[in-house]
Order: C-alpha cells, then sequence, then structure tokens
C-alpha cells in the first residue's frame, strides 16, 4: 500500500494545490495554462505536485489570468512569512520537570481554544514548538523521542489556532506538515494520523476535496492506530466525499466510524477523549448539509437532526465550539427550507456575540450561510434583518 502524500514543502503543496484548483475552475488543462503563461505544462506539473517551487513571477502572472483577485500572489508571500522556522541550534536539555510542564501547559492550550478559539494563541504555541526542537536537537534516545512526540502536539495546535484563529490556510499547512514530519519521526501513529486529518480538514476548506480524501485515507491506513482514532480519520473521508456529492462513500464512511466509536477503550487513547457523541454528530449533519446543498435534498432533515443533537451536547464553558456549531445549525435549517429559522439562530447568535469575538473562520462560515439565505429568500423579513444585522457587525 502507498505511503501517506509526503510533499517536499508544505508551503509549495499548497501552493500547488489553490493554482490546481483555479485552473480548473477556469477550465484548461495544464497544458492549455503553460502555453497562456509561457511556461512548460511539465514545470507547472511539478508546481501543482509541490515537487517545484513557485516564482512570484508566475503566481503574478497566474493570478491575472485566472482572475483570483491576488490569491496566489499573496499566498506565494505568505507562505514565506508564516512556515515554521528550523529549530535553530541546540540548547541545554532541561530537567524531565520541564518536559512534564510543557505537556500540561499543551492540554491547557487545546482546552482553552475550545473556549475562545485560536487567534491569541498562535504566538506562544509556535514559541513553545520551537524550543522543543531546539531541546531535541541535543537530547538522547528516549527523551528524544518524547520531545518529538511533544512538539509535534504542539504544532497541531499551532496549525489549528492559524486556520481557526485567522482563517490562515498556508500557515495550518505549514505547520500540521511540519507536525507530521516530527510523529513520523517519533513513530507514533496516533499522532501521525492525526496531523493527516488536520491536513486533509484544511484542504478540505480550500476547496481540493480530492487531497483531502487521500489524506484522510492515508490517515485511515497508518498501522497501529486505535478504533478511536481511525474513526477520527474516516470522519474526514466523509466529509471530503460529502464535498463531491459522493452520497454512497460518504455514507458508508460514516457508518464505519459510528461502528468504531462504539469499540473502544478510552484508556487506549486518552487524546480521543474529545471525539464525543456530540462531534460524531456535528460531523455527519455537516456531511449531510454539504449533500442537500449539491442536490441531495433529501439530507437536509438529517441535517438538522444530527447538528441540533450536537449542540445540545455541547459544555457550555465551550463558548468558541458551541457558537459554530450553532451556525452549522442555521446552514442546516436553510438547506431544509426553514429560512425564518435559520435567520433568527444567526440573529440571536450576533445578538449574544458581538463580532463573534474576533474569530475568522467562524465568521466566514457564517457569512456564507447568510449570503445563501439572502440569495434564495431576499423577501423573507428575518431574512433582510439579518442581512442588515451582518452589515451593521462588520468592520467598517
Amino acid at each position: 500500500m502507498p505511503g501517506p502524500p509526503r510533499p517536499q514543502d508544505p508551503a509549495r503543496a499548497h501552493f500547488g494545490a489553490r493554482l490546481r484548483h483555479w485552473r480548473r475552475v477556469r477550465g484548461l488543462s495544464q497544458a492549455a495554462l503553460g502555453r497562456e503563461l509561457r511556461y512548460d505544462h511539465t514545470f507547472l506539473s511539478k508546481i501543482e505536485s509541490g515537487s517545484r517551487r513557485p516564482t512570484r513571477e508566475l503566481a503574478e502572472r497566474a493570478d491575472r489570468l485566472l482572475e483570483t483577485d491576488g490569491e496566489l500572489t499573496a499566498l506565494w508571500a505568505r507562505e514565506r512569512r508564516t512556515a515554521p522556522a528550523a529549530p535553530g541550534p541546540p540548547t541545554s536539555m532541561p530537567g524531565t520537570d520541564a518536559a512534564e510542564a510543557m505537556d500540561r501547559l499543551l492540554q491547557a492550550y487545546t482546552r482553552t481554544m475550545a473556549e475562545v478559539g485560536g487567534r491569541d494563541l498562535i504566538v506562544p504555541l509556535e514559541h513553545h514548538a520551537r524550543t522543543i526542537m531546539r531541546w531535541w536537537s541535543g537530547a538522547p534516545g528516549a527523551t528524544s523521542t518524547a520531545l518529538l512526540v511533544l512538539a509535534a502536539g504542539f504544532a497541531e495546535a499551532a496549525g489549528w489556532a492559524w486556520l481557526d484563529g485567522e482563517n490562515d490556510r498556508a500557515a495550518a499547512l505549514s505547520w500540521c506538515e511540519a507536525g507530521y514530519q516530527w510523529a513520523t519521526l517519533a513513530r507514533d501513529p496516533q499522532l501521525s494520523a492525526r496531523l493527516l486529518v488536520r491536513q486533509s480538514i484544511v484542504h478540505l476548506s480550500t476547496g481540493d476535496p480530492e487531497t483531502a480524501i487521500a489524506l484522510a485515507g492515508a490517515a485511515r491506513a497508518v498501522e497501529g492506530l486505535g478504533p478511536r482514532t481511525r474513526a477520527w480519520a474516516v470522519l474526514a473521508e466523509a466529509r471530503a466525499h460529502a464535498a463531491v456529492a459522493d452520497a454512497r462513500a460518504c455514507e458508508r464512511s460514516l457508518a464505519v466510524a459510528e461502528r468504531l466509536l462504539a469499540h473502544h477503550d478510552p484508556a487506549d487513547e486518552p487524546w480521543t477523549a474529545g471525539i464525543t457523541d456530540s462531534v460524531f454528530a456535528l460531523n455527519a449533519g455537516t456531511c449531510y448539509r454539504d449533500l442537500a446543498l449539491r442536490g441531495g435534498t433529501a439530507f437536509a432533515g438529517r441535517s438538522v437532526e444530527h447538528v441540533s443533537r450536537s449542540l445540545d451536547e455541547v459544555p457550555a464553558v465551550s463558548e468558541h465550539d458551541r457558537v459554530l456549531v450553532t451556525i452549522r445549525l442555521a446552514g442546516a435549517l436553510a438547506c431544509a427550507d426553514q429560512p425564518e429559522d435559520a435567520a433568527g439562530v444567526l440573529s440571536d447568535l450576533l445578538s449574544a456575540s458581538a463580532g463573534l469575538r474576533g474569530w475568522p473562520r467562524i465568521g466566514t462560515e457564517l457569512r456564507a450561510v447568510q449570503v445563501h439565505l439572502a440569495t434564495r429568500w431576499p423577501a423573507v423579513g428575518a431574512v433582510r434583518e439579518l442581512s442588515d444585522q451582518v452589515r451593521s457587525a462588520s468592520p467598517r
């Protein structure tokens, strides 16, 4: 069985994925794009696969031709600014108490992200990941492996903080790929699979479901996984299948994930404590929503049912997660042709969480639902009021 995707550089891989996305949107083959940009199509193939580094000139030309509103040029620059830096020179390894303290700190950061989001945690998470890798550079034996695992955990958290806190997919992929490399070096299958799943989710958010499916499949195939970790990978696979309207594959993956979650020992996979019934219900509801949006209207009611169940089970202290699930519920209601209920849910949310506390990814989801409502039901009073409320809440 082939190994998981291993691009030489996560920044290159992300640029290539977005170039491929825009080329396909405009209906161009690699050969046709090469002729328009005056680059050999074999060079563009290497750019899209992540094996060659793009130039600024190529990014600017592609932006103009593909009408991307400058995305590729911005991505070219941003990826160089946010990619994980090399660990730097080794520093003396502190006592074991320091590593244990860092581990407790990581758990605290993880809990905090569920409550307040990731934006304010990006800098310390990145700092801790680099610090631990400097310790690792001079550490012996078993200590070295333990530090790699810890650094990979911080890299995973940093990647997720970038996605959640800034909606910066390039930085998120860079940190998740770095973490994956460290977890693989440490021979930690659970963590390696998790970081592949994180990458799958980011690629799905960029409109690249094919890569998302490949990464989720690679995570699922990692040897030595416990059932709950494997279920996490299968859920990511289901989300990607829903994004390409493959209802049969999506439902098959959801059924597999549900069976895996029913047979596990939490003591064997302590990190998976967060994969609760609420998380499964949210993922299933999101899958059904995406299928409904792509023509499978029969799935809309199931989406509302699952997301509602998920929302009922979100802990009261997890405000960030509660806001996210509430927006998903509004999207499900919109798919079920209940515009007044959907608009009411979002209106109440905006009133209770002014500005959504600076959560860009969540704000993007909310605006997508609001635009969907305004496009389909512009004459509904609750929808008009919501649109006015969103405009008032948007920064000038």
